[in-house]
């Protein structure tokens, strides 16, 4: 049991009443479950309940993972006073402290085939795999798929799905048709996560395919692998493929389906500052001719 001395205690049974009140407000599982996880975190923390938010010790993007979660749960616990210390706190911008590398292209193809062909846990993960390298889906998202969806997709050529936030998204199924024809000629399941594990926390499924992915990159020599890096490399690529369109950034946030622009943004991390000074360099050089 953890615990807060404040109105409410955190426990277990608390957070899964907290969990059901935030799906109830149109949050997903995955929120859901991230918010109690992050409640966890800070609960356990010996100086405070809103001591990692000042500790300095934590990414931007975490930080406001955290920031996020204590702030629903004060409105949950209906805790006036911590609302105030929360919204008087500021955090640093939400920028990653270490930029992630996208794959070259060479070796994601690498992977890929190496998808095709090496041992899986299951069937179902390969094809898992594979919709992610091949198409930059969350591993989420892929796993939270329904059957009904897949079936309509294989007859209407379009995959249409509720995503993170549940957010209405729609894509072209042909690149990965043969993948979803995999997954919808296994019966008896619902989601794809209940392929993937039957425990019903769906962290439980992301952390296998996680393990997996990781298991199969490293097999070809990558090191460093996680599912995300997947649609890291994915939506790099996609931007480089734009070129020098004014609109880029619109279009790659509209394609992999993002809320914010800022996500789209933050793919300008794979460019090298050498790239970005040698453009500015350019320009300069072009007004002083």
């Amino acid at each position: 049991m953890i615990s807060y001395s404040g109105t409410m205690e955190i426990t277990d049974r608390n957070l899964d009443k907290f969990k059901v009140w935030l799906l109830e407000r149109g949050r997903t599982e995955g929120t859901a479950d991230a918010y109690a996880t992050n409640l966890r975190s800070c609960a356990a923390d010996r100086k405070g309940l809103t001591h990692r938010l000042v500790a300095g010790a934590l990414s931007p993007n975490t930080l406001r993972s955290n920031l996020a979660a204590l702030r629903a749960w004060a409105l949950y616990i209906e805790d006036p006073k911590l609302g105030k210390r929360l919204g008087d706190i500021r955090l640093p911008p939400a920028r990653r402290i270490h930029t992630k590398q996208p794959l070259a292209l060479d070796t994601l193809r690498t992977l890929i085939k190496h998808l095709q062909v090496c041992k899986m846990p299951s069937e179902a993960m390969r094809q898992v795999l594979l919709i992610m390298a091949i198409r930059g889906f969350r591993s989420g998202d892929v796993l939270r798929l329904r059957r009904t969806e897949i079936l309509r997709a294989l007859d209407t050529g379009k995959l249409i799905y509720e995503g993170k936030g549940r957010k209405r998204i729609e894509f072209a199924a042909r690149p990965f048709r043969a993948q979803l024809e995999a997954l919808s000629q296994i019966t008896g399941w619902n989601r794809v996560r209940e392929l993937i594990a039957k425990s019903d926390n769906p962290k439980v499924a992301s952390v296998k395919v996680w393990r997996a992915a990781r298991r199969a990159a490293s097999e070809v020599g990558i090191a460093d692998m996680n599912p995300h890096r997947l649609r890291h490399t994915f939506a790099t690529r996609y931007l480089e493929q734009l070129g020098g369109d004014p609109n880029a950034i619109i279009k790659l946030q509209k394609f992999m389906g993002w809320e914010s622009m800022n996500t789209a943004a933050r793919y300008v991390d794979a460019v090298s500052q050498d790239e970005l000074d040698a453009i500015g360099a350019g320009l300069v050089s072009g007004l002083l001719e």
